[in-house]
């Protein structure tokens, strides 16, 4: 099994960065890559089992499954179900924690999957690094 991860420090609280990563249907607010989420069955988008379908800004589209919403611990997980990545049981984390010093947050990013046919792990690590990266930067434009 092979993992994948990304984190970055934010000005905004950790409830504020919470706040907007929480949606589950909200990933086109700030994923450059992504124009367009549906949620298309299990629910609103904020209960485990609900599905959702991005189409990125190339046509690309991806459905993944909310496997998990802890506004406590500030944790959000998702699976894909079909996606044109490179990866075979894909399961992934956000994790948004304050930053006691400065009163920001903490966003990390991290997954779990195998290598689809014909992929190195490093191969699909980069490729899902690369997305995580600049989905971050883009959470960075619309929260302080």
């Amino acid at each position: 099994m092979a993992q994948a991860y990304w984190g970055s420090v934010f000005t905004s609280s950790a409830d504020q960065t919470w706040a907007v990563v929480r949606q589950f249907n909200g990933l086109p607010d700030w994923h450059p890559a992504i124009r367009a989420s549906e949620i298309t069955g299990g629910g609103d988008g904020l209960t485990p089992g609900a599905i959702r379908v991005l189409t990125g800004v190339d046509g690309s589209v991806y459905r993944e499954r909310l496997v998990d919403l802890d506004d406590t611990a500030r944790k959000l997980s998702y699976e894909i179900v079909e996606a044109p990545l490179p990866v075979r049981g894909y399961r992934s984390t956000l994790h948004v924690q304050p930053v006691a010093d400065t009163g920001g947050a903490f966003l990390s990013w991290y997954a779990t999957f195998d290598p689809a046919e014909g992929t190195t792990a490093h191969q699909a690590t980069t490729v899902l690094e690369a997305a995580y990266a600049a989905a971050l930067a883009g959470l960075h434009t619309i929260i302080a």
